[in-house]
């Protein structure tokens, strides 16, 4: 396989991750949250670097990580000031399930009530509207601050959606990003033009190279495999309860089988590219982090079930 190197810019230079990262093609391919659940608290702005220092979530941090199940806590900037939520989505069969309580005076008893209330007392998500969580933490980083608030407006102002505006989601690199729901699959370099069709369920084969994966499957190569059956299959796709099993080859590559109730389909997955994550609007775009990209080498090819 032929890796094509990325360079770096030159040590006078200076450039923004995200647009480092579309102009050198970087695929977002395997970089989804995969939680058991996701919870957004309503906590104004500024955010601090990390969120989890804020005073008012580090009493709730400390409390999902003591959560029996993974948790993914984010802040969201409130749609109401004056009543501000906790707001957990679970991935379920078909799509996504949605609860929420007001935090009020006691946010420790909403996280709880949140995260142990019954499954079934969940309502599901989309059945009028579709929800979209975008990354707009600005004081993670410059790109999700600008480029993720200005998509997040967009969308407000385009669509019949709800946007939360909410906390780094990781992938900053790949801004705007966001996920919608009920589907839980994440995106990259999002124009209100690809949220369009996303919203719309339409071109699936030409926006899943924007897809950083489906919440459902571990992050890494399971994500991948998934997102080439989703390219084929299209958006009906995430309306089917699936499951994603993956083994390590001996050649070091990873095969996947992507299986809904009645159809398998084989994936293989291999490491492909390592590509830099710049520093925003440093000289060079010094430090650098180290990144592989995932490949799919054969497939998705459907087997017998």
């Amino acid at each position: 396989m032929i890796e094509h190197a990325v360079a770096l810019p030159g040590a006078d230079e200076t450039a923004l991750c995200a647009d480092f990262a579309r102009e050198n093609r970087i695929d977002p391919g395997g970089t989804a949250l995969a939680p058991d659940v996701i919870v957004l608290i309503e906590v104004p702005e500024p955010w601090p670097k990390p969120v989890a220092k804020h005073e008012a979530l580090v009493e709730l941090v400390a409390l999902a990580a003591s959560h029996p199940e993974q948790v993914r806590l984010l802040a969201a900037v409130p749609h109401d000031a004056a009543a501000p939520r906790a707001i957990a989505f679970r991935p379920a069969p078909g799509g996504a399930v949605r609860s929420e309580l007001p935090l009020g005076d006691q946010p420790t008893a909403a996280l709880r009530g949140v995260l142990q209330v019954d499954v079934g007392e969940f309502v599901p998500v989309g059945d009028s509207r579709r929800t979209i969580l975008v990354c707009t933490q600005g004081s993670h980083d410059v790109c999700c601050g600008t480029l993720g608030e200005a998509a997040a407006a967009a969308y407000e102002a385009d669509f019949d959606a709800e946007v939360f505006r909410v906390s780094h989601t990781g992938g900053h690199r790949f801004a705007p990003t966001a996920m919608t729901l009920p589907d839980g699959r994440m995106w990259a370099y999002l124009s209100p033009d690809d949220m369009a069709k996303i919203l719309t369920r339409q071109s699936a084969a030409e926006l899943a190279s924007s897809s950083r994966g489906w919440w459902g499957t571990p992050t890494g190569p399971a994500q991948v495999a998934e997102r080439a059956v989703f390219a084929e299959q299209g958006f009906a796709f995430d309306e089917e309860p699936r499951s994603v099993a993956v083994v390590e080859d001996d050649d070091g590559a990873h095969g996947a089988t992507v299986s809904t109730a009645d159809r398998s389909w084989r994936v293989r997955v291999a490491i492909g590219r390592e590509v830099p994550t710049i520093a925003c609007n440093q000289p060079g775009g010094l430090p650098v982090k180290p990144r592989r990209e995932w490949v799919v080498l054969e497939g998705p090819m459907e087997v017998g079930t």
